[in-house]
């Protein structure tokens, strides 16, 4: 079997889709048996997202050109046909996939991008560009993967009834950087960034202040969580509506934000392990890789009570109401003053997380491209 993984575009996808698409092919060594090839494509130019993985069975190719061009889809379908591929799998549905050969099935990681079919987000035009450009493609392809069924549902009422018999749900793992640090690996890391002793860990880039409205509410409305800092790993610089919502809740001083690009994953790890608890507050129903890191590196979460994380996560967060501040800081107290639940949170994180590697992820989408392979030889 010979699957090719499209990155040209990698760079300009959502957090979500890019993480999937380079942890898979990240992951894929355990997963190729003898004689499968896999081919990736990338941008010329562009650094590589992710460390060459040294195989007989991987090769790197650079297109000439740009992936979302005219140019650039009929460059795909002329490299589809000379390498002969079985499989063609994207995580960006705005690009065209192969049209050559026609036995070739096309395999799209359907996440984030969905939300330009949401009404109550996006404008005439852009909504008018999912109608023509995204949904047919997506539509179209052979197999839809989804990290949640949860987000499958969504997939669905997005594209219709008749994908469901198309749609895959296939969990997505957490990188084996993400483990429990011991105390002078925490210390190490707090210091080179200036992180408090004490202090509740945000990680993610603020879709807006709206998403950390409650659990900055949280902070400032109860005793027991005031005296935590609040350590928010994202925008390197605060927007204007953030800044605000600080100054309304008379936080200032107890927020510190880092930014996630300069932040190496070892010292990301090392704070999620030293920090009282992770808050996860976003309501959307996509994969949040915020939760597996933390638990991986024993940290309790509390997140918000949306049907994903139940689905996804169990009893092993703690699911509070999205937007009730008094529900976050009543979660916060109690895993602090409990050391009981906080034990349990803890092994339960770790239990889960046991089983949801990268490498898993790429074992169980590979034996979906097989499957698919399969029904074309048949």
């Amino acid at each position: 079997m010979h699957i090719l993984f499209d990155l040209r575009t990698v760079d300009v996808l959502p957090t979500a889709d890019r993480i999937y698409l380079v942890a898979l092919v990240d992951g894929l060594l355990p997963a190729l048996r003898e004689g499968d090839r896999v081919t990736v494509l990338l941008a010329k130019g562009k650094p590589l997202a992710f460390p060459p993985i040294e195989h007989p069975a991987v090769a790197y190719v650079e297109a000439e050109r740009e992936g979302r061009s005219s140019a650039g889809a009929a460059e795909l379908t002329r490299l589809a046909r000379r390498l002969r591929l079985d499989v063609y799998w994207s995580a960006d549905p705005t690009l065209r996939p192969p049209t050559w050969p026609r036995r070739l099935k096309v395999v799209f990681a359907a996440e984030e991008l969905l939300h330009v079919s949401d009404p109550a987000r996006f404008g005439r035009l852009e909504r008018f560009w999912w109608r023509l450009t995204v949904r047919p493609r997506l539509a179209a392809a052979q197999a839809l993967v989804c990290p949640s069924h949860a987000q499958e549902v969504r997939v669905i009422a997005a594209l219709g009834l008749h994908v469901r018999r198309k749609t895959h749900v296939v969990p997505n793992g957490v990188h084996p950087l993400f483990r429990q640090h011991d105390e002078a690996e925490i210390v190490a890391a707090r210091r080179r960034w200036l992180v408090p002793q004490r202090y509740v860990l945000l990680v993610g880039r603020a879709e807006g202040a709206h998403n950390l409205d409650t659990p900055l509410r949280a902070l400032a409305g109860n005793e027991e969580v005031s005296s935590a800092t609040c350590v928010i790993v994202g925008d390197a610089t605060p927007s204007p509506a953030l800044r605000a919502l600080i100054r309304d809740c008379h936080l200032e001083g107890m927020v510190r934000t880092i930014d996630a690009d300069a932040l190496p994953p070892e010292d990301l790890s090392a704070l999620y392990s030293g920090a009282s608890v992770t808050f996860e507050p976003s309501m959307s129903a996509d994969y949040r890789p915020t939760i597996l890191q933390s638990m991986a590196c024993g940290t309790p979460v509390i997140c918000a009570a949306s049907a994903v994380n139940e689905e996804l996560f169990g009893n092993a967060v703690l699911r509070v109401h999205p937007t009730d501040a008094a529900e976050w800081g009543k979660a916060f107290t109690a895993i602090t003053l409990s050391s009981g639940l906080r034990e349990r949170l803890v092994g339960r994180g770790l239990a889960h997380v046991a089983g949801r590697t990268w490498t898993a992820t790429a074992k169980a989408s590979m034996a979906l491209a097989r499957q698919l392979a399969g029904e074309v030889t048949r």
